[in-house]
């Protein structure tokens, strides 16, 4: 029997993921286990269907991992960020990630507001690949190599945040922690020599 999964992504909203199918019950836990599956008809059943028509034979499902708690971990950071990039400002919501400053496999990568940032897709890109940091003073460090770099208009501007505060949230106590800042600019430093 499918049902409906709903993740909360921010207080009052939440994300439904349908059809799911409960594959495990442990009622001495109060837990189960929820899949995904794949809409059929009025009736879901898992077993893969063969599909005749030949454009959409050239489309496959893929299943990913996800971290559950992204959404969530989203719909907390953004709005402490006035749903703006803190780098460039950028305010289209489809284009924002919440990028975390230490990330959530590591020891300190809580999905906290303090361990996230507001960034663009562009810029969380570059945060990812430690070709931007940010210093535990806020500021915005574009890599060496970028800056020596002349490869048109796109790299240009990426490259006009050099030395640009970052914009932070009013309330102290949502703004990105220094010390994991300073953690996560250590090794943007070491591998941008």
């Amino acid at each position: 029997m499918p049902i409906v999964y709903y993740v909360a992504t921010r207080p009052g909203w939440y994300k439904p993921v349908f059809p799911c199918f409960i594959i495990d019950d442990d009622p001495a836990a109060l837990s189960v286990l929820v899949e995904p599956g794949t809409m059929r008809g009025p009736l879901d059943d898992r077993a893969p269907a063969r599909i005749a028509d030949p454009i959409e034979r050239r489309y496959v499902v893929r299943q990913t991992k996800v971290r559950v708690h992204q959404r969530r971990f989203r719909g907390q950071v953004l709005p402490a960020y006035r749903d703006q990039c803190a780098i460039c400002r950028l305010k289209e919501l489809r284009l924002l990630d919440a990028a975390h400053i230490v990330g959530d496999l590591e020891g300190r990568g809580d999905a906290v507001v303090s361990n996230g940032v507001s960034l663009c897709s562009i810029h969380h890109r570059a945060f990812d690949q430690d070709l931007i940091g940010i210093d535990a003073d806020y500021t915005v460090r574009v890599s060496s190599r970028l800056l020596e770099e002349d490869d048109g208009p796109m790299l240009e501007l990426l490259k006009g945040f050099h030395a640009h505060p970052l914009i932070v949230p009013q309330p102290s106590a949502l703004r990105p922690d220094r010390e994991r800042l300073a953690e996560r600019f250590e090794r943007f430093v070491e591998r941008t020599r």
